[in-house]
């Protein structure tokens, strides 16, 4: 069975994205993009996101260059879409998974491949958490509190309890923290 792991900055008040859905919180460090996406790019063939994330990736990503921008662009990426109504050929290497989310991330997990991993929206992460699909959480920890937002635990019915597999500070104050759920 294929892993699936949730890759997403957060902030230290526990929010993927602030209040208007921004990500104005998120601190640019190369040094641990590089870092963690090298180990990611070791575990993972397939990025899973949803229909409204999907053109803003898309759009900033084909216009970037470097090692990271060809991995995202070119490895194959599965676009969550409830209507089956996205339009995914703005780039390259993806495809549609119309229908239910959770049930199309629990096909892909029991396929045969490398490790899955999700970058958002906040719904289609909080889906997936909420569903007891997600194995791995690697968040990047941001020096940053903004009150209120989108949280991809709070759809959670039960505690759970989570094992931390790694932590790493930056000189940026973005802490790496590697859960295993």
């Amino acid at each position: 069975m294929r892993s699936l792991i949730v890759f997403s900055s957060v902030t230290v008040d526990g929010f993927m994205a602030g209040p208007e859905n921004d990500l104005d919180f998120m601190v640019d460090d190369p040094e641990l993009d590089a870092e963690l996406t090298a180990e990611l790019r070791a575990v993972t063939d397939t990025i899973v996101v949803g229909r409204k994330s999907f053109p803003v990736m898309a759009a900033h990503w084909t216009a970037q260059k470097g090692e990271l921008a060809d991995w995202l662009n070119t490895t194959p990426k599965v676009v969550l879409s409830t209507g089956g109504d996205a339009d995914v050929s703005a780039w390259e290497n993806s495809a549609l998974a119309a229908g239910d989310g959770v049930e199309q991330v629990r096909r892909l997990k029991a396929g045969q491949g490398g490790g899955l991993v999700v970058f958002g929206g906040v719904r289609t992460v909080r889906s997936l958490v909420a569903a007891g699909l997600v194995d791995e959480y690697w968040l990047k920890l941001n020096p940053a509190v903004v009150g209120r937002g989108g949280s991809m635990f709070a759809d959670v019915a039960e505690p759970r309890q989570l094992t931390l597999r790694s932590a790493r500070t930056f000189s940026s104050g973005t802490v790496a923290l590697i859960y295993s759920a």
